[in-house]
């Protein structure tokens, strides 16, 4: 599996894909049909989203009910799949179950090219999902998408230097500055190119958390309308802990992504960095020096009963609105997204589940469950056909940068961000 290249893309808005339709028996409504019935199911996957042994597993169960279904499923490659499902979509042979970045959700679902899924979402464990993957199918409170699996951010930490600066590991953002300060004292510091906490400028994912720990949003609706919240005064305490942080502890360019955070970690003067759920792994994959120096904990928040708010990337499954087999295509989907395939997923899949009964498929693994732990307490950005655009024009990078570099105050940045977030969001 690709799950490094799959997240980066699916947070990114990149969408994944189910296959193309040709029923012979075709079926309009949500509605179960009858074991009799007679047809095929299209169903576009992302490549690398999930292992064979679960679409198999999946396929089975589905072929015990209907016996005479035949169902393929066809993966899609990350190049230009947006415009493919674009096409797709609003051809007569589109597909029968899609997989979908869901940060695109709500563009598809805007366009008409998505079947409501409102009257059906119980049936697919809706009382189960977590916070931070429910919102982006849903749109003017109708449900189009069902959360499929995602990825939050996780603190790597450095054991060794925990230990020998004698810290725990902290459960609170208060703590974990002290456990900064700590490191820094005792490793050197910046000006020995030493990072306690590494951040990069541009890592908005990651920045997210300390906004939404303070009570502080990107944006809500108000009526028909959205109003940007970058500017209120819980985003900007969010955003100034994270300024003194970055300025106090971090050698990390101001300019930069995150992308490599993971790399960087392995070369041993960095006490913390966030990063993805993953990346923890790979280092220990990657560097065997690092086999037992690593160790992970969600980002602590505000208070100690309650970690920070994660990013939740990943991707829904629809139904598009032109198939014609929209019965079977939800009674795929149930399987996929119930609790014993979405724990094999979890299991076998390294991704995080829908639902947090699911994640006993991560059990014996002390870096998922840290990210389970994160997952738990998340959210997800403005739910708005134009949330593209504002990612697009790298509203909240530039705005860190401007920060970060000392460019510009928080305040004035802010209230720039702010104006742009509103202006695209209500275009």
């Amino acid at each position: 599996m690709q799950i490094r290249g799959l997240l980066a893309a699916a947070a990114a808005g990149a969408l994944m894909l189910s296959a193309c339709g040709g029923n012979e028996a075709a079926d309009t409504d949500l509605a179960a049909p009858s074991a009799e019935t007679e047809s095929t199911l299209t169903v576009w996957l992302m490549d690398g989203s999930q292992p064979d042994s679960v679409v198999d597993a999946v396929n089975a169960e589905f072929k015990e009910k209907y016996p005479n279904v035949d169902v393929n499923v066809e993966l899609q490659q990350w190049a230009g799949v947006q415009d493919k499902l674009t096409t797709s979509l609003n051809s007569t042979s589109t597909p029968d179950v899609v997989e979908i970045g869901n940060s695109l959700t709500a563009k598809f679902a805007d366009a008409g090219l998505l079947s409501d899924l409102t009257d059906v979402a119980d049936d697919l464990g809706a009382d189960q999902w977590l916070p931070g993957l429910a919102p982006s199918g849903e749109l003017d409170e109708s449900r189009y998408g069902i959360p499929y699996y995602g990825g939050v951010r996780v603190v790597m930490y450095n054991k060794d230097h925990f230990k020998e600066a004698g810290v725990e590991v902290p459960t609170t953002l208060d703590e974990l500055e002290q456990v900064a300060a700590k490191l820094a004292e005792t490793k050197g510091g910046t000006d020995a190119g030493y990072s306690a906490f590494y951040f990069p400028g541009k890592f908005w994912y990651g920045a997210l958390p300390f906004i939404w720990s303070e009570g502080g949003d990107i944006a809500v609706k108000d009526g028909d309308e959205w109003k940007g919240t970058l500017d209120s005064a819980e985003s900007r305490a969010g955003l100034n802990r994270l300024k003194n942080i970055v300025d106090t502890y971090s050698t990390a360019p101001t300019d930069g992504n995150e992308v490599t955070n993971w790399e960087v970690f392995q070369e041993d003067n960095i006490g913390m960095v966030m990063d993805s759920w993953w990346a923890p792994g790979a280092v220990v994959g990657a560097n065997e020096a690092f086999a037992d120096k690593v160790g992970v904990f969600p980002l602590p928040g505000v208070d100690a009963d309650k970690t920070a708010p994660a990013f939740f990337g990943g991707s829904d499954l629809a139904v598009p609105e032109k198939s014609d087999a929209r019965g079977l295509a939800i009674e795929w989907t149930k399987i996929l997204t119930s609790t014993e395939i979405q724990t094999q997923l979890a299991k076998e899949g390294g991704v995080i589940p829908n639902n947090e009964a699911a994640f006993v498929g991560h059990e014996g693994n002390d870096f998922l469950l840290a990210a389970d732990e994160a997952a738990k307490v998340s959210a997800f950005t403005p739910v708005s056909p134009m949330w593209g655009n504002v990612e697009a024009d790298a509203v909240l990078p530039d705005m860190l940068v401007k920060i970060f570099s000392g460019a510009s105050s928080v305040e004035d940045a802010t209230t720039e961000a702010n104006a742009k977030v509103t202006e695209i969001l209500n275009g």
